[in-house]
């Protein structure tokens, strides 16, 4: 019932082909909608306010972490070097000092990585900045997760039936709520994982990074869904607060393949800007207007962003997130229509 479509240099008449005639893609179609439908509803009624923002950014976001694993993606547009936005939690920051409850988007994201069976080039991503702390964004994706799922099931309970031969991991998250909810901390993470081939990696900070084999074997014993929390500030990017020298007041929510949401509360003063920075050996040049942002308006706020594709390969529990592209897309290649 999957698309067994060819994954690398596909020919755009087959997949053309593939997409108007394999009904998965007619049930892919469903499901964004009814994420985005769900997505929707949800922050509305929180009162929190829809942003249309520019793909097109002089600061990126994400890659900043000496633990990151994801690249920049730099376009020259009239003779000026830019990058495609790989999150615009930087804009969503200015959108939720414009309104009490916070701002939020569904809108794409880039990355310069080579597409695979975790990573897209270009996805979907749900993203939101509240005013408040990390201890109020948990609750707040716990019970967004909560809600799009029912939302999906009760939308499309028939189509899901049909492609997916178990649905109890879903009716789990809709009768308990955010009791399915665990968390363990990255300092403990890294005690259980000891021993375990493959489950960290060195990196250029005191702590080593948790691979994608490590992640599993945390989902193997806690299952889905399972907060990582206090994450090491140098590990992730610069513009998350720290709780202590050596910790961030950070959380990345694991679920089937791995990470799906990462969350943080944001730095506060301009003074612990400029320290982050220079810990993370960050320029100010491109940040500028974030410090000044922060000197004009300062507020303390805390965001996410959830991969759509990646909760949805939770949703449909498969492993390969290129089953997820109606338009095929790797920047390798140009790409019709």
């Amino acid at each position: 019932m999957t698309s067994n479509a060819k994954k690398e240099n596909m020919p755009e008449n087959i997949h053309i082909f593939k997409i108007l005639n394999d009904d998965w893609y007619r049930f892919l179609s469903k499901l964004f909608a009814a994420v985005t439908s769900g997505t929707h509803q949800f922050f509305s009624e929180k009162s929190i306010q829809p942003a249309l923002l520019p793909i097109t950014t002089g600061s990126i976001s994400s890659p900043m972490g000496l633990g990151s694993d994801s690249l920049p993606v730099k376009i020259s547009l009239k003779g000026n070097d830019i990058f495609l936005a790989d999150s615009m939690q930087f804009s969503l920051e200015v959108a939720a000092r414009l309104n009490e409850f916070g701002a939020y988007y569904v809108m794409p994201s880039f990355r310069g990585e080579d597409t695979d069976a975790r990573h897209l080039n270009e996805f979907f991503h749900a993203e939101a900045e509240i005013k408040g702390t990390l201890e109020d964004i948990l609750p707040l994706i716990e019970n967004y997760i909560v809600y799009i799922t029912r939302h999906i099931f009760k939308t499309l309970k028939p189509e899901l039936e049909k492609f997916i031969t178990d649905t109890s991991h879903i009716e789990s998250v809709i009768h308990e709520g955010r009791s399915v909810f665990k968390q363990v901390s990255y300092s403990d993470a890294l005690e259980e994982l000891k021993g375990v081939n493959g489950a960290v990696r060195d990196i250029e900070t005191k702590f080593p990074d948790i691979t994608p084999v490590g992640e599993r074997k945390l989902l193997e014993k806690y299952g889905d869904f399972l907060w990582l929390t206090s994450l090491p500030r140098l590990n992730v990017p610069f513009y998350q607060a720290s709780c202590d020298e050596n910790f961030s007041k950070t959380a990345d929510l694991l679920a089937g393949i791995g990470e799906v949401i990462g969350c943080g509360e944001r730095v506060y003063t301009c003074e612990d800007l400029v320290s982050s920075l220079n810990d993370h050996g960050v320029s100010l040049n491109s940040y500028v207007w974030y410090y000044e942002m922060r000197k004009i308006s300062p507020q303390k706020t805390s965001g996410f962003g959830m991969g759509i594709e990646r909760y949805l390969m939770w949703l449909t529990q498969k492993t390969d997130i290129r089953d997820f592209m109606l338009l095929y897309r790797d920047h390798q290649n140009i790409h019709f229509p």
